[in-house]
């Protein structure tokens, strides 16, 4: 905005020019009223209570709301003026607004425009925590019969095991060391991992799913009973067609290990 005060700058000058010469009548009255013009003019458009720069805001917002309703990709002019006209603390509100409003209304390619624009934008953890919930959100809108995929472990437990507790965790092969879930457990039960079972939105088992990744399995058991633990370490490839899928681990796959 410092143009807006250069602009007041040099347009003063011809004003202070008449106020400076000698003939000039009623210089008091004629500085006030400039005064309250130039400070009316400025605090229109950058004030606290600009009119004028909530008008531009408006007009703003409704290109946006326009390339949202019609799918289109958020043009480079319209970002443009985005960066020059919100302040950095009210970029991330109007964007985050933006992506919800175009996953509500289910045009996918305004919300992965935006999505892409305004990574940058997600800093601290608590706002790349926000910024992978909204992938998720446009992920699971829409692939929504995946948005509540799932593995079912189902056990044979090894014979000499009382189960004291046990973890279950997935990764993806070749992936970072992030499981895409992680469970503790309690009984052989038939084990239902889901996408809450993930640390870190959108990376979980629907991704897995939808990129046809193939899992590495690793589960861990204490027993009451004897000293050893028992552990599974396996690679499975799924029928990523399905959003849910099953594994049944029989008892001669456990490795018993020495504490």
């Amino acid at each position: 905005m410092i143009y807006i005060y250069l602009i007041a700058v040099f347009a003063s000058l011809p004003i202070f020019a008449y106020l400076l010469s000698q003939r000039t009548k009623n210089k008091g009255y004629i500085f006030g009223l400039s005064i309250i013009i130039f400070l009316f003019c400025i605090f229109s458009f950058v004030g606290k209570f600009s009119f004028l720069g909530s008008i531009k805001n408006q007009q703003l917002n409704n290109e946006f709301l326009v390339l949202i309703s019609e799918d289109k990709n958020i043009t480079n002019e319209v970002l443009v003026r985005l960066k020059e006209q919100i302040n950095q603390e009210m970029i991330l509100l109007w964007l985050t607004s933006y992506i919800k409003e175009a996953i509500s209304l289910k045009k996918f390619n305004s919300a992965e425009d935006l999505i892409s624009f305004s990574e940058s934008y997600f800093i601290t953890p608590e706002e790349k925590f926000l910024f992978y919930s909204l992938y998720t959100q446009l992920r699971d809108a829409k692939f929504p019969n995946y948005a509540n995929s799932d593995l079912i472990i189902e056990f044979e437990r090894p014979l000499e095991c009382i189960l004291s507790n046990g973890v279950a965790q997935l990764f993806i092969m070749n992936g970072p060391n992030i499981p895409i879930a992680k469970v503790n457990f309690s009984s052989f039960e038939p084990l239902v991992m889901t996408n809450r079972d993930s640390s870190i939105p959108g990376f979980d088992i629907t991704s897995a799913y939808l990129n046809q990744e193939t899992i590495d399995m690793n589960i861990l058991l204490e027993c009451k009973n004897i000293t050893n633990n028992y552990s599974l370490n396996t690679s499975i490839l799924f029928d990523n067609n399905l959003p849910s899928n099953t594994y049944k681990i029989k008892v001669n796959e456990w490795l018993k290990n020495a504490q």
